[in-house]
């Protein structure tokens, strides 16, 4: 008897759209155009940022960064509601390629977020769980169905990690233009 493959189309990622793409702080998130998540700062030195299930009005996380201590993040809903300290969430590591990664120690397991400018992926056990779509106009955290029980780590671990990546690339326009314009010496006379 010949034995038949059946092939199952995947269940398309959830697509979780940036509504302002130039900002992962400050903005909703988009299900189908509809808004499921709202990051805000709440405190005018944007150092407390929450995210909000916008169906439940409830806030799903919370990342506080700290000048001098560690920065904490806080989950209602996991680790008893406590804060905790984000290192001890969401450990730096090298990977063997020389691309920077975080482990996330969740309650749930243990996910590796890999990243670098091009690739920036969740994965669960060599299995991406979720990854960015950067298509211009659309910027966008996708998210495999079997991991939205795990959005609300996910997500901050995103805004971190992004928020981060566009710092970096800030700075890095910063220093460019600082050797590129006389203007912006510190004494305004030409670099020679």
């Amino acid at each position: 008897m010949d034995s038949q493959l059946t092939l199952i189309n995947p269940e398309p990622p959830l697509e979780l759209v940036l509504e302002k793409s130039s900002t992962p702080l400050n903005t909703r998130l988009l299900v189908n155009g509809k808004a499921r998540y709202k990051v805000s700062t709440v405190d005018r030195d944007a150092n407390i940022t929450n995210v909000t299930d916008l169906r439940t009005n409830q806030v799903i996380a919370t990342v506080q960064r700290r000048s001098f201590l560690s920065d904490k993040v806080k989950f209602p809903l996991r680790f008893g509601g406590k804060s905790l300290k984000k290192d001890d969430w969401m450990t730096p590591i090298k990977l063997d390629t020389g691309h920077e990664a975080w482990i996330i120690n969740s309650e749930s397991g243990k996910f590796l977020w890999r990243w670098d400018r091009a690739l920036r992926m969740v994965e669960d056990t060599d299995q991406i769980i979720a990854f960015v779509k950067d298509e211009g106009p659309v910027f966008a955290l996708c998210v495999k169905r079997s991991a939205e029980s795990s959005l609300d780590e996910i997500i901050p671990g995103f805004i971190i990690l992004e928020h981060r990546l566009r710092m970096g690339t800030k700075a890095l326009r910063v220093a460019e233009g600082w050797g590129a314009d006389e203007r912006s010496t510190p004494l305004g006379t030409p670099l020679s």
